[in-house]
């Protein structure tokens, strides 16, 4: 189990420092943790997209019968700017819980962005609009009677990961990724520290040097470690 960490409430300061990290920098410090948070097969629908927020959770079920209008969206009027939504349809792929209307909405409500364990439409009204949407897939077939609300920040389990009401998402290019709340701070610190030691082998490789001189000497074999801490781990060599 990784070491527990101080709960910290994310301000939006942390909340913007986030926005100048990626996907992969903050992964190997989830590594680094023993956390797995990336959401597999979950990627961008509008290239060069990316968003970071609070997640809201909200979870569907199968239609059990036909009668009657099933509504699959009115949640989103709780959304709150700033959330990005995550969306559980369990990874259906014959029927979409996102499309243009939804879209609209959240992109005049300062929504930052969604997550779909699922297929969503309209993609090119997405796309015209910039909006970061995220899903396993696109396909035009309608949630009406098909799926149906069943809860709205409650637990979802994607994938293997869970994701919980109020966790950090971040998703880029490269996917998305959750960070519960408790190891957040530590997280993006040790997600700094990655991309630094990077820029360091990088700049070292276009100075001459041989690529495993430069992981040898920059500590690419624990890149989350500060510059103090790699010393202590040469010294206790």
């Amino acid at each position: 189990m990784p070491k527990l960490f101080e709960s910290v409430q994310l301000s939006q300061a942390l909340l913007d420092e986030c926005e100048q990290l990626d996907t992969a920098s903050l992964s190997d410090a989830l590594d680094s943790l023993g956390v797995s948070g990336g959401l597999l097969g979950i990627t961008t629908q509008v290239p060069g997209s990316r968003c970071v927020g609070i997640a809201f959770t909200v979870q569907y079920e199968p239609v059990g019968d036909s009668h009657g209008f099933k509504n699959a969206a009115n949640y989103i009027d709780q959304v709150p700017p700033g959330a990005v939504i995550v969306s559980s349809n369990a990874g259906r792929q014959d029927c979409t819980v996102w499309g243009d209307i939804m879209t609209h909405f959240a992109v005049a409500r300062g929504i930052k962005g969604t997550v779909i364990d699922g297929v969503a439409r309209d993609i090119d009204t997405v796309v015209k609009l910039g909006y970061p949407l995220f899903s396993r897939g696109r396909f035009m077939q309608s949630a009406k009677n098909r799926t149906q609300l069943k809860a709205v920040q409650v637990s979802l389990e994607i994938g293997g990961v869970t994701v919980n009401p109020g966790d950090l998402l971040v998703c880029d290019g490269s996917g998305c990724l959750v960070i519960a709340q408790n190891i957040a701070a530590e997280v993006i610190r040790r997600a700094r520290a990655v991309e630094h030691t990077e820029r360091q082998i990088i700049g070292a490789i276009t100075a001459g040097a041989s690529l495993e001189e430069a992981r040898k000497t920059y500590r690419y074999d624990q890149p989350w470690l500060g510059a103090a801490q790699k010393v202590e781990a040469e010294l206790a060599q």
